[in-house]
């Protein structure tokens, strides 16, 4: 709830500040536009339902923000978090009067002197306004951008949209800046003339004291109102620290795979396993900053679970989506009572594409999918009459058009091997629709292969010529690896036999080979295709299988569903 409270009131206040630096743009144009603009970007909000959504949304992102600062047991943060929490603070601080003196005054003095006053009194009558005006501008803005990009980046089409959302994210602001030092230079101009001077401040003038009186006093008000919230809640945070120091400590032990032992903490009750990393500077991956929004933090916890604090909302929601082991909590969700022992799953600096693919991966868990291997027939003989660079110019093309095949029918590309080619099948389904889409995908990658064999007749004397081999059975698949290369992979005997049979396509003198078990799952009729036995090294028995000369060639009935 808290969430989506903070992300609806956000949404209304963005909406708000998107408007004004649209009209703050139009001061590029001119004066008279930016003030009719006001009719359609800030009318609006003066009506009762207005008014009435936008304080709901100001008073609660304000509160949100207390509680997320109170909420904290530690005061250990990330850049961005640290920035996003002292900008929401600053931002009333800066624009305080200014506010005081437009809305303020148009409820207080029925006052509404469009941009021109406001105008003058920042760029002449006091300047200093003009550099708190344009250092709000900025931290509201990035305030904004922050908390959108932090929230969107668990979203699969924000990648691709992201470039075109970070051009928008410079350029609104930069035209509104633009805009109001236009407009500034126009103010400084007309106010040359002490007659437009006189009648720009004539109602104001009128109020006197009383309306200095106002701003003044209630800018204090907002001032002081922020200052006492923020001291307030550092001082519970220091009593919470003292409070700490004396109470009882439990032992929290910790292994990952950076770190060359476990690591054995005494830490306080009541804070989360995260919070505990973060205050003994322990690097551990939380791509979300905290927030149980994604996956990332995710532990092993060694020993009884039932005994553990009870799964938060979030965390319940969270570990349902990627399908986790009932051992496996949240380190930013699960609070400590007692001694426990647990283990980081993701390495620590991992970052939000990955966190995307956890969202639908485990570390490794047994399951039943299709492999498929496929190498270059002759390559080596080949590479010698190549230079380095047409060597790599020949191997990437291949793996362009191998890879789009492999993805195309379904198949996730595992890795490329020297001049050959790793894919799984049947991760995110299941075991028959993995073995046809392996079929499909070796068909698939023949056809491709003519049709690179045809683009690069100009530039190599002989035709490219592949060896595929598919098999399917039970496999450890998850991220694997260390540091930055960690990958989705599968490890186990069907991946070593799947490698084997496209060994075995030189032996047969075919294109591929395929495991009877791969078409009986896949339910594909290869009934008019020569069934062999072969050996398998290190397999204890023959493996019936079928050849395949040429896999551009299989037909429809045969790709048919029995």
């Amino acid at each position: 709830m808290i969430g989506r409270l903070r992300l609806i009131s956000g949404f209304i206040l963005f909406v708000f500040v998107l408007g004004h630096f649209v009209n703050h743009s139009l001061g590029l144009v001119s004066l008279s536009l930016m003030n009719n603009a006001l009719a359609y970007t800030v009318d609006p909000w003066r009506t009762v339902p207005g008014t009435i959504l936008m304080l709901a949304s100001l008073g609660v992102h304000a509160a949100l923000a207390v509680w997320a600062l109170y909420s904290r047991r530690s005061l250990r943060m990330k850049a961005w978090e640290f920035f996003q929490l002292f900008s929401g603070f600053m931002i009333p601080i800066l624009l305080a009067a200014h506010v005081l003196s437009t809305r303020g005054a148009y409820e207080a003095f029925g006052l509404n002197e469009g941009y021109a006053a406001q105008l003058y009194v920042q760029w002449i009558g006091a300047p200093y306004r003009a550099f708190m005006i344009f250092s709000a501008l900025i931290l509201v803005w990035v305030h904004s951008c922050i908390g959108w990009h932090y929230w969107l980046r668990y979203k699969r089409w924000y990648n691709q949209a992201f470039p075109y959302l970070s051009v928008l994210a410079i350029l609104i602001p930069t035209l509104a800046i633009a805009g109001i030092v236009s407009a500034g230079f126009k103010v400084t101009r007309l106010a040359k003339s002490e007659n437009w001077v006189a009648g720009l401040f004539k109602k104001i003038n009128k109020l006197g004291d009383e309306y200095l009186a106002f701003i003044l006093e209630n800018e204090m008000v907002i001032i002081g109102s922020v200052c006492v919230a923020v001291l307030s809640v550092l001082a519970i945070h220091a009593g919470r620290w003292i409070w700490k120091q004396r109470t009882n400590v439990i032992k929290l032990q910790y292994s990952a795979l950076e770190l060359d032992k476990r690591i054995e903490l005494r830490v306080p009750r009541g804070q989360t396993v995260l919070e505990n990393l973060r205050e003994n500077r322990i690097s551990h991956a939380s791509v979300c900053g905290g927030r149980g929004r994604c996956s990332t933090c995710r532990i092993r916890v060694e020993g009884d679970v039932e005994s553990l604090a009870p799964l938060t909302l979030e965390e319940k929601k969270i570990l349902h989506r990627i399908k986790a082991d009932p051992n496996v909590r949240l380190a930013c969700q699960l609070k400590l009572d007692k001694d426990i022992s647990v283990s980081a799953l993701l390495r620590p600096n991992v970052g939000s594409k990955e966190a995307l693919n956890q969202y639908r991966h485990k570390a490794g868990e047994e399951q039943d999918v299709a492999i498929l291997f496929a190498d270059i027939r002759g390559f080596t003989k080949l590479s010698e009459s190549q230079l380095p660079y047409d060597t790599a110019f020949l191997l990437n093309r291949f793996f362009a058009s191998m890879g789009k095949a492999i993805e195309e029918s379904g198949g996730h590309l595992d890795k490329f091997i020297g001049d050959g080619v790793m894919a799984i099948f049947g991760i995110d389904t299941s075991l028959g629709v993995g073995a046809k889409q392996a079929v499909l995908a070796a068909k698939a990658m023949s056809e491709r292969l003519e049709t690179l064999n045809e683009t690069l007749s100009q530039d190599i004397n002989q035709t490219l010529k592949i060896g595929i081999g598919i098999h399917c059975g039970k496999a450890i698949v998850g991220n694997m690896g260390y540091n930055k290369a960690v990958s989705l992979t599968a490890i186990g005997d069907v991946v070593n036999t799947a490698s084997r049979l496209e060994s075995l396509t030189k032996e047969f003198g075919c294109q591929l080979i395929v495991s009877k078990k791969t078409t009986a799952f896949g339910k594909l009729d290869f009934s008019k295709i020569p069934l062999h036995e072969a050996s398998i090294r290190g397999r204890v028995g023959p493996i019936q299988v079928y050849a395949v000369d040429d896999a551009s060639a299989l037909t429809v009935k045969e790709l048919i569903p029995i």
